[in-house]
C-alpha cells in the first residue's frame, strides 16, 4: 500500500486529463452545433429582411403589386422571401453559418450572396402557383 501512495497523484492527474478531454470534445461539438443553429436563424432573418427590401425595390414588383390587394402583396412577398430564405440556407457552408451567428457585417454579405443565388428561382416558382 505504501508503494502505491506516491502514484496516486499521478493516477489522479491522468484520469482528470482523460475526463477533461472527453468533456471538452463533447462541449466543442455542442458549441459548434449551437453556433450553426444560431447562424441559420440569424441568416434566415437577415435574408428575409434583405429579400423584402430587394423585392419592394424591384420595378416588376412595383408594377405587379399595384393590381394586388395588401393581403395578396403580403402573401406573395411571404412566398417569395420564405422560399429565398429556405433555399439560400442550402447554399451556405458551415463556416459561413457559424460566422453569421456572431458577425453582423458578414451576415449581411452572406445574406446578399445567398439571395442573389436564389431569388430568381423563387420568383419563378411563386409565379407557377
Amino acid at each position: 500500500m505504501i508503494k502505491i501512495l506516491p502514484l496516486i497523484p499521478f493516477i489522479l492527474a491522468l484520469s482528470a486529463c482523460a475526463v477533461d478531454g472527453t468533456a471538452t470534445t463533447g462541449q466543442t461539438n455542442t458549441n459548434q452545433n449551437t453556433a450553426q443553429q444560431l447562424g441559420v436563424t440569424a441568416l434566415k432573418i437577415a435574408i428575409n429582411a434583405k429579400c423584402t427590401t430587394e423585392l419592394n425595390n424591384t420595378a416588376a414588383w412595383k408594377v405587379a403589386s399595384q393590381v394586388m390587394t395588401t393581403e395578396q402583396q403580403q402573401n406573395a412577398q411571404n412566398q417569395v422571401c420564405g422560399c429565398v430564405s429556405d433555399k439560400a440556407i442550402e447554399n451556405v457552408n458551415v463556416v459561413d453559418l457559424a460566422t453569421a451567428a456572431f458577425d453582423p457585417a458578414a451576415r449581411t454579405s452572406i445574406a446578399t450572396k445567398a439571395i442573389n443565388n436564389t431569388v430568381q428561382a423563387c420568383v419563378a416558382e411563386s409565379l407557377k402557383r
